[in-house]
């Protein structure tokens, strides 16, 4: 008979690991024959202290520059082994929904609605050390379970991610852009993963996605809808991605007590057909990685930079639009229960440019994230945040439903101080 027994918090690990965990199996696995059942869980609130270009009086409306914010996220799964030694399991991702006054799911509302869950993560492994392991579901891809470099274990563990903290309380016109290794549209689509054993410090992988679709999206479709998940080709103008492959090589060593790590990751997507030709012709998307990771004695130093075919958000370009090149420089240091830690990072892109306009054939977006954190307890830390970030394309105004002058040059700063318990 199976042992069910319930995983420890250090599961919450492989959920929200830091970048190069390149691990699709449990960190430990059960005993055959037996797996290992967990309910984790992070709740996380914070004050907010904002400044920015767009928070000036809009139309009779100002933003209020001190708030809070917060987030609950859980982590359902369970790992198991069989008998014969084939590790398995599933792992969940469920986050608090988005909502805006007025549309969707309204918190606090007279109607007494309540805020909802969304799957934000769902996936199945199997394998061994020995063979690998496939992943397939609703998972992070070989761009982020191959790489380094980009850090998310101190502050608010969000930053200009915008995945949640103080940097998605931003106005989102004056938050600076970055095509960052872990992002949402990549993350929540459906596909299969493979990553090989490690051998003599390498390790590879490739991943499929035949849609950007996720669970429960394109099971009914209509020919004739542009809306579809699944479509393969449409009538004009149709940005959705099809056909997205990944594949990346990583190695990992030690040299006299300094840990290295170096990975190459290169992503291919094709758009949806034009089945007419009018309209907006997308290029396809191919985009290079590269990141390396620098760890001795409690410092690490770790570099991503990415540079192809694309747009911010991920975006396929169009004619006449420029590649775009990102890099990420972060430096973090942990001495016990305290983590202080601190990246810069450059994004330059076509943005708003389309061939034959008259504004500046490249958006710049640039970024600096400080942090310190301190650890009451492994299931207890406190934290500090700072961010400023700066935007910048010749003739666009960021701001669009400004009223006043140009504002194609915005900058903002932001403030938290929070706590995050998890379990």
């Amino acid at each position: 008979m199976r042992k069910y027994l319930l995983a420890s918090a250090a599961s919450l690990g492989l959920m929200v690991a830091a970048s190069g965990a390149a691990h699709a199996q449990a960190a430990k696995a059960p005993a055959p024959g037996s797996i290992h059942v967990y309910l984790n869980g992070l709740i996380n609130d914070q004050i907010n202290m904002i400044g920015a270009s767009g928070d000036s009086v809009q139309g009779g409306t100002k933003l209020n520059p001190v708030g809070m914010s917060g987030f609950i996220r859980l982590y359902p799964g369970f790992d198991g082994t069989t008998e014969n030694g084939i590790q398995y399991g599933a792992h969940i991702e469920l986050r608090t929904a988005y909502s805006n006054a007025g549309t969707g799911i309204v918190e606090n509302s007279a109607s007494g609605s309540l805020t909802g869950l969304a799957v934000r993560r769902a996936f199945a492994y199997v394998g061994t050390p020995q063979t690998g392991f496939v992943r397939f579901g609703q998972t992070d891809g070989i761009w982020w379970l191959l790489s380094t470099g980009e850090y998310y274990n101190f502050g608010d563990g969000n930053l200009w991610n915008s995945d949640g903290g103080v940097g998605a309380a931003v106005p989102s016109p004056d938050a600076p852009s970055g095509l960052f290794t872990s992002t949402g549209a990549l993350y929540t689509t459906n596909k299969i993963v493979y990553i090989s054993p490690k051998i003599a410090g390498f390790q590879a992988g490739f991943d499929y996605e035949p849609n950007s679709n996720g669970f429960k999206q394109g099971e009914i479709c209509a020919i004739g809808s542009t809306n579809c998940a699944t479509l393969a080709s449409a009538a004009g103008d149709a940005s959705r991605r099809k056909n997205t492959v990944t594949g990346g090589i990583e190695y990992s060593g030690e040299f006299n007590g300094v840990g290295v790590t170096l990975a190459y990751d290169y992503l291919h997507a094709a758009p949806i057909g034009n089945s007419t030709g009018l309209g907006v012709n997308y290029k396809s998307m191919g985009i290079n990685e590269l990141s390396g990771q620098v760890k001795y004695a409690g410092f690490t130093l770790g570099v991503n930079a990415k540079s192809g075919q694309v747009n911010n958000g991920m975006h396929f370009l169009m004619a006449g639009q420029r590649d775009l090149t990102f890099y990420e420089v972060t430096g973090i240091y942990d001495m016990g229960p305290y983590t202080v830690g601190a990246y810069y990072f450059n994004n330059q892109s076509a943005g708003a440019y389309t061939r034959g306009s008259s504004l500046g054939r490249t958006e710049t977006d640039y970024g600096v994230a400080v942090g310190a954190n301190y650890a009451l307890s492994k299931n207890l830390g406190l934290y500090a945040t700072y961010l400023y970030g700066h935007r910048h394309q010749a003739g666009y105004t960021f701001a669009s439903n400004s009223t006043t002058a140009l504002k194609n040059n915005v900058q903002s700063q932001a403030i938290s101080l929070g706590a995050a318990l998890k379990w």
